[in-house]
């Protein structure tokens, strides 16, 4: 009886650790779901800000207003998302040399983005602020995924006329006429390649 319980414990440890090693190697890609989810809260950032907007003679009265604190994080959720998005493609290129810029100028650009909210929120801060302190992490965090999106192209992982329309998005995001929501959409239809979910390569036995 003895002889008959040892072989067959040795066995189901042999069957299981082949499961268990190859479980923490399975990573979760979020790139599809921040290409659809970072986009979208930009657009809901403009329309809500358009929204705030309406009937105020001094734009800068508004900055106060419940609804503006409300898209200000919204906002800064936006900003957050690009700046991951830009980092995890980046890190899909497996380069250092882009990989490396591109994160931290994510990282800096998504806190710059979220410390002026706070602080803007907070009474800190009392606008009206120079529009560099007011959108320099937004602006940082654009350079780092327009980076990323280039490298992306580069190497044939996404259409050129996607990033033609990444970039004339950003045009329209920069022009002070009010057109973000237009601009969200049309950033929306240049990410939609990066919504589709890449199959994993398995290595040549």
């Amino acid at each position: 009886m003895t002889t008959s319980t040892l072989p067959t414990r040795a066995t189901a440890a042999r069957v299981d650790s082949p499961v268990a090693s190859r479980h923490p190697a399975v990573a979760a890609d979020r790139v599809p779901q921040l290409a659809l989810v970072a986009p979208l809260l930009l657009f809901t950032h403009g329309i809500l800000a358009w929204v705030d907007g309406i009937g105020a003679a001094d734009p800068t009265e508004t900055q106060g207003s419940v609804l503006a604190i409300v898209a200000g994080g919204i906002l800064v959720l936006a900003v957050a998302g690009f700046a991951s998005l830009a980092g995890m493609l980046a890190a899909r290129s497996g380069r250092s040399e882009i990989a490396v810029p591109v994160a931290l100028l994510s990282a800096f650009g998504a806190g710059a983005a979220a410390a002026v909210w706070v602080l803007r929120s907070t009474g800190w801060l009392v606008d009206p602020l120079p529009s560099g302190l007011t959108t320099g992490g937004a602006v940082v965090t654009a350079l780092a995924l327009g980076l990323a999106l280039v490298v992306h192209t580069a190497e044939g992982r996404m259409p050129s006329g996607s990033l033609a329309l990444a970039g004339g998005a950003g045009a329209l995001l920069a022009l002070p006429l009010g057109l973000e929501p237009l601009g969200a959409l049309v950033l929306l239809i240049a990410l939609a390649p990066l919504t589709r979910p890449v199959q994993e390569r398995r290595p040549a036995a």
